[in-house]
């Protein structure tokens, strides 16, 4: 089972989602978890083990997607992440390397790519 810890200020961005892994969830392929910021990710991943992926979206308040990873990348070593933006990527691409994240995926998602992404990663 895939630990996928999806991070989005804004909570619609949940039911896409649900909607979208359902199936893996029910199959038992994947545990969904759904944070609403950097922090309450940092606090779920203190607790839990596995295979994890972080999927974060780049620009939310009080800490950025790149700032997540920074902290997961320091704390975390064996966590995947994948940041998510509507932005153009080259403005991140030096944090994106050293943090070591594994990709970044542009807003609207191509939830079939995301899917084979998240299960090629392990």
């Amino acid at each position: 089972m895939i630990n996928l810890i999806a991070v989005d200020d804004e909570k619609d961005v949940r039911v896409l989602f649900e909607h979208f892994f359902h199936r893996e969830i029910e199959q038992g392929e994947v545990n969904l978890i759904f944070e609403s910021s950097g922090k309450e990710c940092l606090d779920t991943l203190e607790t839990i083990s596995g295979k994890t992926i972080v999927l974060s979206d780049i620009n939310m308040p009080e800490m950025s997607g790149v700032e997540l990873l920074k902290h997961i990348s320091e704390k975390f070593p064996k966590v995947k992440v994948l940041l998510v933006s509507a932005y153009d990527q080259t403005r991140y691409q030096e944090e994106l390397i050293m943090y070591h994240a594994e990709g970044y995926i542009s807003k609207p998602v191509d939830f079939i790519a995301l899917k084979k992404k998240v299960f090629n990663l392990f």
